[in-house]
């Protein structure tokens, strides 16, 4: 009996450990996408493993059966489209990876992802040329998978420190949605290094890591950080932030790892002496597991019940959401003042608009009447809407144009706080960005401009906000080609008031006429005494003037972009006639111009030298407008 009893024991424990193994055999690889971004080549402060990083990890991923997208050295516009199209391969379902490696900074408590063609003066100019990584987490909340890791090897010294206003080191902390881990190469705050080899310190230690086959995913990120605070004796501290609610193994799976103690402890564990009894009693047990093994599969199937249930709820408490929000913008339209002439747009556009389309385009009308007659009434409706549903990012951006175009950009600083925090990029956003960019003179500025443009933005608007941007950086004759444009598309009485203002100040030739002295800076023995009158003869600029002991004539203005380039021809007592070439700077405006050049020549046909102090010594700083009458 004794070794019949041995015989089931051993049997029943051999069917358990089968059981067990057979459904882990069973389960399918889950899908698996990535998408690795590795930057070095940067102009201000290149870095030497980036690029080598992602390039190794890309190929490890795919070993481990991911599907990877993989940059190198990318730009602005290649990591956010990269990004767009991971968050549609993330809504297909499975794990989701995201790897960068390469520079990254924090402003204002976010963290941003510093793409190779990044032209960063000033800590402003962040939020435009860089990715922010909340992008990347907010795909993939959209996409609600089980399981999706951030891995960011981009903590190094931030390279555009001196030109920010708060130097914050490394990056901010971020909160891991459910089902997610982010890992940095060091804590939140902290600096990481470039490694001295091939691959930085921490992606060197992570390859090896990943590819041990059994290591769960929170084991994997535990041996990485015993590595790197080893060798760099704790001055480096990788980090994680977690929320994970299942397992994941990069290699294999939990089976693969070596044999565990307790498996060798059931089988030299001693016969058991219990009487024969033991054999029915064995039996309740089993009855009782099958018993209890019902009831939590009773239970589980409530609580899907209960999910299914909440989930229709949610649904419908969303749908209702909509509709309130549709018909409070619906009613803000119908309250709001109307613009003195109404666009085409709107008079287009039909009565009835499905739910999502009223969400997307409730300001549509209202945008295009921005480049058109009544902007104090547009302005005053978007300030309305903005009041009415503070987080209406669409409605923010109006208004941030409508201030612009009303002369007050200085009201705008909180709006466009606002709209970098909302994190959205429709149309409208991106023009506002675009106008605002376009006002400091930012290149950036175009690609936001486009995309308004790809993006479904008034025509009309964009080339008038164009033109604005193009009139301040002093750019006359292409926000004068931009206005042309515009003037095209809408007819006389239905323009902007702004247009008018904008056209007069664009006319460079008209605003240059006047009285203007030439500044040397402090008066010396060899300082020049020039006084420059600019008048119009038959649509041409003419200057005439006097100079110590003669006169002068300026001639043959030319502009090109900012710049104003004209001859002038001096008449002095007991000199030869002479001829010089004055190249002026006229982004900062017509009042006071600064000499970018002066060239000299005996002749006005050419032969130009850039003069030296026996033309000019000092040398001349800027033609500065007078308040005396033109003679």
């Amino acid at each position: 009996m004794r070794r019949v009893l041995v015989l089931l024991l051993s049997l029943m424990f051999l069917l358990a450990q089968a059981a067990f193994a057979a459904p882990q055999a069973a389960l399918p690889q889950e899908r698996r996408v990535a998408l690795v971004i590795g930057n070095s080549a940067y102009k201000a402060a290149p870095l030497k493993n980036p690029a080598n990083d992602a390039r190794d990890m890309a190929a490890a991923l795919k070993k481990l059966g991911f599907d990877v997208t993989l940059l190198t050295d990318a730009g602005q516009q290649q990591m956010d489209a990269a990004v767009r199209e991971f968050g549609l391969k993330l809504r297909q379902g499975g794990a989701g990876l995201f790897y960068y490696a390469g520079h990254g900074l924090q402003v204002g408590g976010e963290n941003y992802l510093v793409p190779v063609s990044a032209n960063i003066q000033t800590e402003s100019d962040v939020r435009f040329t860089c990715l922010p990584a909340g992008m990347v987490l907010g795909k993939m909340e959209d996409a609600r998978n089980d399981l999706n890791i951030i891995i960011l090897d981009a903590c190094r010294n931030n390279p555009f420190a001196r030109s920010f206003r708060n130097a914050e080191q490394g990056l901010a902390k971020m909160d891991a949605p459910t089902g997610s881990l982010i890992s940095y190469a060091t804590a939140p705050g902290s600096v990481a290094s470039d490694g001295a080899g091939k691959n930085g310190l921490f992606t060197q230690h992570l390859l090896r890591n990943m590819a041990t086959p059994g290591l769960p995913i929170t084991e994997v990120f535990m041996r990485v950080r015993q590595n790197v605070v080893a060798e760099t004796k704790r001055q480096q501290v990788p980090w994680e932030a977690s929320s994970l609610i299942g397992q994941f193994y990069f290699s294999g799976a939990a089976g693969d790892q070596p044999p565990m103690s307790a498996p060798a402890m059931v089988i030299a564990a001693p016969i058991p002496t219990a009487p024969a009894p033991a054999v029915p009693a064995k039996a309740l047990d089993i009855k009782a597991e099958k018993r209890r093994m019902a009831e939590e599969s009773a239970r589980l199937k409530r609580e899907h019940q209960e999910l299914a249930q909440l989930q229709a709820l949610q649904a419908e408490k969303d749908r209702l959401e909509d509709q309130r929000q549709a018909h409070a913008q619906a009613k803000l339209l119908a309250m709001a003042p109307r613009p003195k002439q109404v666009p085409p747009v709107q008079q287009a556009a039909p009565v009835a608009a499905p739910v999502a389309a009223l969400k997307v385009n409730a300001h549509a009308a209202q945008f295009a009447a921005l480049a058109r007659a009544g902007l104090p009434d547009v302005r005053a409706y978007f300030e309305q809407a903005v009041q009415a549903r503070p987080d209406d990012a669409e409605a923010r951006a109006g208004l941030v144009i409508a201030l612009v175009l009303s002369g007050r950009e200085a009201d705008t600083r909180y709006q466009l706080q606002r709209l970098n925090e909302s994190g959205v990029h429709t149309a409208g956003v991106r023009l506002a960005k675009g106008l605002l960019l376009g006002l400091e003179g930012n290149q950036d500025a175009g690609y936001q401009f486009n995309r308004a443009l790809e993006d479904g933005a008034d025509k009309a608007l964009v080339l008038l906000c164009q033109a604005t941007a193009a009139a301040r950086r002093g750019d006359y004759k292409k926000g004068q080609q931009l206005l042309a444009q515009y003037v095209d598309l809408v007819p006389e009485p239905e323009r902007a008031e702004s247009a008018a203002g904008l056209a007069k100040g664009l006319d460079v030739e008209s605003a240059l006429v006047g009285r203007f002295l030439l500044d040397q800076g402090p008066k010396s023995m060899t300082t020049w005494d020039m006084v420059l009158d600019i008048s119009r003869q038959d649509s041409t600029l003419v200057g005439t003037g006097t100079l110590t002991m003669g006169k002068v004539r300026a001639f043959d203005f030319k502009f090109a972009e900012s710049k104003l380039t004209f001859l002038m021809e001096g008449d002095v007592f007991l000199m030869p006639m002479f001829y010089w070439r004055l190249t002026l700077d006229l982004s900062r405006g017509l009042d006071s111009m600064p000499v970018l050049s002066v060239e000299a020549s005996t002749s006005a046909a050419g032969g130009w030298t850039p003069a030296g102090p026996a033309e000019f010594e000092p040398p001349p700083r800027a033609l500065v407008r007078s308040v005396g009458a033109v003679k």
